[in-house]
């Protein structure tokens, strides 16, 4: 066993916690609709979508995670940090939600919010080839982290909505993260 073996479950338990504060401060930043009608909520229709595409990548990250660790014997000081690193970019999903909602058909705001996803991704593959290296014996591990399935495609499809984006239609990079999300709870779900 390696000399600079840490167990999971204290890494475990608090990425559970940042997870559902960050899923808390989500769903506290909706707005409440003037009146109750209808017609008031449909006019928040933006905002209910930014907030589901926001909810579905926390608990996509969360499934992530959890599917991962279940598999993972010993971390060490580098894969804690590469954690911490990750919830420093999750938590910036909250404020990132309302912007996107707030002004939907921005092109900044939709760039940030899949430049924040494309940032998600590629910690979450750094992370994952830090595991395999240190966890060798694991090989599910390298199975679920294949290159291929873990950042080429999700970044090709997110390439596809930066450029849509650019070229008219700035909601498309909000599309794209939408689609990687299903393509993974697809892909893990499979698995």
């Amino acid at each position: 066993m390696n000399k600079n073996y840490i167990p999971t479950n204290r890494l475990e338990a608090f990425y559970d916690a940042v997870i559902a504060i960050i899923l808390t401060v989500l769903v506290l930043e909706l707005p409440q609709p003037a009146t109750a009608s209808i017609q008031s909520i449909l006019t928040l229709k933006t905002s209910y979508f930014a907030y589901l595409l926001s909810f579905l990548v926390c608990i996509n990250i969360w499934q992530y995670h959890h599917l991962i660790y279940h598999h993972v014997k010993q971390i060490n000081p580098k894969i804690i940090w590469q954690n911490i690193l990750l919830l420093l970019v999750i938590s910036i999903l909250p404020y990132l939600t309302t912007f996107m909602a707030n002004h939907p058909f921005s092109l900044l705001t939709e760039v940030l919010y899949g430049l924040d996803f494309l940032i998600i991704t590629i910690l979450l593959f750094w992370m994952g080839k830090s595991l395999v290296d240190f966890n060798p014996e694991q090989e599910f591990l390298s199975d679920a982290l294949a290159i291929k399935n873990a950042l080429i495609i999700p970044t090709v499809i997110l390439i596809i909505g930066f450029i849509i984006a650019f070229l008219a239609y700035p909601i498309a990079i909000s599309i794209c993260c939408l689609i990687c999300i299903v393509r993974s709870i697809y892909y893990s779900v499979k698995n």
